[in-house]
């Protein structure tokens, strides 16, 4: 038993690794040639270029991991029928599932490593090529939005016509004041600037709203001391939550639900699909471990054409589920949850009409 589920992980691994490798080079070689104008000027040093580049591979492992673990498990598993290796194993009296078993221990092992890889080491791996990409190349990195509506724990309902990153000020602050589903107060500013832990706003006129009437100040400089929004809530539509650490991640989104719930549908669901990006290594692997290999000719070109299949239709309905969630219409885990059912549901059916016919 042993044995043979060594020769199995063995065999997986090997033919895995080599693809990986091989399709992140040639990542890597795009990535070289689409900077080859910075090259050849000089305008960029080539070692820069050159770690920017090799600070990519990470990135590029991950994203190419699962389709070479498909390639590594279905080259295997029919190269196993081929050379009737199978009919060996069968007729020694261990079942399908003895082959299956030790590849699905094998995905799951992988794709929990993965998770722990990306969280800890591809994330600030990719965050700092992002960074040294707008270093070198002048790549967008504004953080500035404009027309932006949002709320807080305290009752406050804020728009401003823009946010500027670099100095975390809001230009023509409106804010108003709620208690129990009444306005009590509004302020119309210039500007706002945050300092230490609070929102300033300058030239502010107050507008108070009780039982009495409307009463109107102006305030030079007004303090919100109970206004509890931090600046990054401002630039929510360009901050990068993928890339931040797992507790940082469930901190801001957790009060983003409560001051944004569009904008915390979007991002979480980004969050959750990069966090869950290597479960794609375990569903193609079960995939490939699942299939019966039952061709008597062409056992590798037609295995390789059913898996990559399967690979297509896991991906499209990953885009799709991806697409929904961020309009509201499904819970962004379930973004995850469904493209995973419907590929190895679609896989069983596919099986057993196989077996039948």
């Amino acid at each position: 038993m042993k044995i043979l589920d060594r020769y199995i992980i063995k065999s997986i691994l090997k033919i895995s690794i080599v693809a990986i490798l091989v399709f992140a080079l040639i990542l890597v070689a795009v990535e070289l040639f689409g900077r080859m104008d910075s090259i050849m000027t000089g305008s960029v040093p080539f070692k820069d270029i050159l770690q920017y580049a090799l600070l990519s591979v990470p990135q590029y492992l991950m994203m190419v991991s699962s389709l070479a673990f498909l390639f590594g498990t279905t080259y295997f598993l029919s190269m196993l029928s081929a050379n009737n290796e199978r009919i060996a194993i069968l007729n020694a009296g261990m079942g399908r599932s003895r082959i299956s078993l030790p590849i699905i221990i094998l995905a799951i092992i992988i794709t929990l490593v993965s998770i722990f890889a990306k969280e800890r080491i591809i994330n600030p791996l990719i965050a700092r090529h992002d960074t040294l990409g707008q270093e070198l190349f002048g790549l967008s990195s504004s953080n500035d939005t404009r027309n932006i509506v949002l709320k807080d724990d305290n009752g406050y309902l804020v728009y401003t016509k823009r946010f500027i990153s670099s100095s975390n000020t809001i230009l023509d602050p409106v804010i108003v004041k709620t208690e129990n589903g009444k306005i009590k107060s509004r302020i119309e500013g210039e500007e706002g600037y945050y300092l230490d832990g609070v929102w300033n706003i300058e030239n502010a006129n107050c507008y108070s709203i009780d039982e009495s009437g409307v009463t109107i100040t102006f305030e030079p400089l007004l303090t919100l001391n109970d206004f509890s929004l931090e600046p990054e809530f401002f630039q929510s539509e360009n901050l990068n939550v993928e890339t931040m650490g797992f507790g940082t991640a469930l901190s801001y989104l957790k009060k983003l639900k409560n001051t944004s719930p569009q904008a915390w549908q979007e991002k979480c669901t980004d969050w959750l699909r990069s966090l869950f990006s290597p479960l794609a290594i375990f569903v193609l692997m079960t995939v490939s471990a699942t299939m019966s290999y039952s061709m008597k000719k062409n056992v590798l070109l037609f295995s390789i054409i059913q898996s990559l299949c399967i690979a297509v239709v896991y991906y499209v309905c990953d885009m799709v589920f991806s697409i929904a969630s961020h309009q509201g219409t499904i819970h962004p885990f379930m973004s995850i949850l469904l493209p995973v059912m419907i590929t190895i549901g679609i896989n069983f059916i596919i099986d057993r009409l196989g077996r039948l016919l």
